[in-house]
């Protein structure tokens, strides 16, 4: 067991939904593999797939220890996949992540979420989300560390955000909510957070981070992406649906 975790710490179910990922997928479920072996890291891998019509499938097969490619709800919202992948697992702790994402040290950020989670009242823990560091230049670098602080201050709008690569929640919590919203196409994993905040603690870790890829960014660049999230966030807020009907993949 690694020294960051306490003995007989709970299972943590770490819930991926993918769509066209090739790419990105094999890499992440290697990375956790290897930490938890390493590490001896109570987790388990579950991939939840959206008809994936590229070998995203016969990458995870192997190393996920669980993979959903027949699930009908994951084809209709990024929120429905992770719902289904939740109700499979078995931990007392949910990971959602993105299969684009990989953890620096996976024992590190689980060990101080568990500390946080040592704490009753703690529904929900996240951590900085940065970009690779082989793709990042400083303007990247730059513009994610100010997206950070935003998600952290969020607790001045009587809110918590918070982004879909990162999300550990308490199980009990994330039913009592009654999960991710289905109908919300995106802005699902802020959603969430939103929501568990009105009934405990939720925790961002400045000494942890997870990185993801850059894609999104370059294809639609940072002031068009920001639009459309800002966009989807005064159509859930005033509307409570989402603008867009599809989210479009990037691969």
């Amino acid at each position: 067991m690694s020294p960051d975790l306490p003995a007989n710490s709970p299972l943590v179910s770490f819930v991926i939904p993918t769509k066209e990922e090739e790419g990105y997928i094999g890499a992440l479920l290697r990375n956790l593999r290897t930490a938890s072996e390493t590490s001896e890291l109570p987790v388990e891998t579950i991939v939840v797939d959206s008809r994936s019509a590229d070998r995203t499938i016969a990458e995870a097969t192997g190393l996920a220890d669980r993979v959903i490619a027949d699930c009908d709800l994951a084809c209709a919202s990024i929120a429905h996949a992770r719902n289904a992948g939740a109700r499979l697992a078995t931990g007392e702790f949910l990971f959602h992540t993105d299969a684009d994402v990989l953890i620096p040290d996976l024992a590190a950020l689980l060990g101080r979420a568990a500390r946080e989670f040592a704490d009753p009242a703690t529904v929900a823990v996240t951590a900085r989300v940065m970009p690779y560091p082989w793709e990042s230049t400083w303007r990247d670098d730059a513009i994610h560390r100010v997206a950070n602080a935003f998600f952290r201050s969020s607790r001045w709008y009587g809110s918590r955000f918070s982004r879909g690569e990162c999300q550990i929640v308490r199980r009990s919590a994330f039913e009592a909510v009654g999960g991710y919203t289905g109908r919300y196409i995106s802005g699902e994993d802020c959603d969430l957070f939103h929501r568990l905040h009105r009934v405990g603690r939720v925790i961002y870790l400045t000494d942890q981070q997870v990185y993801h890829s850059l894609r999104r960014f370059r294809r639609d660049g940072y002031m068009r992406t920001l639009g459309i999230y800002v966009r989807e966030w005064l159509w859930m807020s005033l509307l409570d649906r989402s603008f867009v009907t599809e989210w479009r993949v990037v691969r």
